[in-house]
């Protein structure tokens, strides 16, 4: 179980990073600011629980 929750962290936080650089280039188109300012402030707040997850359940 600590493996899938180590990989699904991983993911998480991988795809947070993405969605984060997708929401500030978002931010420079007229129409799209707040929805911008609002994914990079979910994926901000994913990417913490992502990466906490993963680093509470990682072991070498």
């Amino acid at each position: 179980m600590k493996d899938f929750l180590v990989s699904f962290g991983g993911f998480v936080a991988f795809v947070s990073f993405i969605v984060f650089i997708v929401g500030f280039f978002m931010i420079f188109a007229e129409s799209k600011r707040k929805l911008g300012l609002k994914l990079m402030l979910f994926s901000a707040i994913a990417f913490v629980i992502g990466f906490g997850t993963c680093a509470a359940n990682f072991s070498i």
